[in-house]
């Protein structure tokens, strides 16, 4: 029994010193490579959101579905559209109902994934009721330079009156 743990605790350390000197001798490159990733991300997310803001002063989604993959999914709360076909359908739906603006209150970004906290400072165009959504939206980079995904996360409580209509609710 004693010399089974011996052995064992001996695999572990010679594990951990092998697993050690290994990452020792990496060179820096994949770790400047993976810094590389983040930051073009992070800039690429911050260009978007300022394009959204602007396409809708236009009130032309365009500007911000050039961001996207022809293949691109969308997630939120209440609806999902895959492909740029229904990915656009929701962009000139929610153009043609909302004046909104972004503003984005912290970013976390992991190799191809950003993470930004934001709020959605709307007005609804039918109603004129006022919108002030607190929203999470996770993109994801692809290898193309552009988001295959977005997925968004905010309390639609008292919101269903403002998205009815909206393209593949749920």
């Amino acid at each position: 029994m004693r010399r089974a743990r011996v052995i064992s605790t001996f695999l572990v350390r010679t594990s951990f010193l092998f697993a050690a000197a290994l990452l020792l001798s990496l060179h820096m490159r994949p770790a400047v490579a993976a810094g590389a990733v983040a930051m073009q991300v992070e800039r690429i997310v911050k260009i978007a959101i300022m394009e959204y803001n602007s396409s809708m002063r236009d009130g032309d989604p365009a500007g911000w579905l050039k961001y996207f993959t022809d293949n691109v999914k969308r997630h939120g709360p209440r609806s999902t559209q895959e492909g740029m076909q229904k990915f656009g359908d929701y962009y000139r739906w929610e153009f043609d109902n909302f004046d909104a603006s972004w503003t984005t209150t912290r970013m976390i970004v992991s190799g191809p994934v950003g993470a930004v906290e934001f709020e959605w400072d709307a007005v609804h165009k039918a109603s004129g009721a006022p919108l002030k959504i607190n929203v999470v939206a996770i993109f994801e980079l692809a290898s193309s330079g552009k988001f295959e995904s977005v997925n968004f996360y905010f309390d639609t409580v008292g919101m269903d009156e403002y998205f009815a209509g909206a393209p593949g609710l749920k």
